[in-house]
C-alpha cells in the first residue's frame, strides 16, 4: 500500500489546560457540539503530548461518533502524570464519521502545556 494523501490538523498547540471538566477546543469548548473533525479516511492517527503539567494529573481522552448512532464512544483515554519531550500516538482503527479530542486536569492549578493534533492519510 502506498500513501497517495496524507494531511493534518493541529487541535491543542500547546494550550494551558486549567479545567477540571473536558474541553474539546483550544478556546476552551465544551459543548457537544465542539472539536468534532471528519474521520471519514482510510488512516487517521492522533498525536497527542504534555510539555508543562503542574496539576497532579491531565487526562486526554480521543472520542468518535459513527452515523449509526450519534452519540460520541471513548476511543481512547490517557492519564498523564509527567510531563513528557515525547509524545504518544494513536491510531484510530475504528470507522468513524467524526472524532475529537477532549482533556482536562484534576486541579486548576497551571500551566498545563497541551498538544494533540490528528493526521489523516489516503492510501491505495
Amino acid at each position: 500500500m502506498s500513501i497517495i494523501s496524507q494531511t493534518g490538523r493541529s487541535i491543542f498547540s500547546g494550550t494551558n489546560v486549567a479545567t477540571t471538566n473536558y474541553i474539546y477546543t483550544s478556546e476552551g469548548g465544551s459543548a457537544s457540539t465542539d472539536g468534532w473533525y471528519s474521520a471519514k479516511y482510510d488512516h487517521v492517527v492522533v498525536q497527542a503530548g504534555v510539555a508543562t503539567l503542574t496539576a497532579t494529573t491531565l487526562t486526554y481522552r480521543v472520542e468518535g461518533k459513527f452515523s449509526a448512532l450519534d452519540r460520541p464512544a471513548e476511543i481512547y483515554t490517557a492519564t498523564v502524570t509527567t510531563a513528557d519531550t515525547i509524545d504518544q500516538l494513536v491510531n484510530i482503527a475504528e470507522k468513524m464519521n467524526e472524532i475529537r479530542i477532549g482533556v482536562k486536569v484534576d486541579s486548576t492549578a497551571s500551566p498545563n502545556n497541551f498538544y494533540a493534533g490528528i493526521s489523516y492519510a489516503e492510501t491505495k
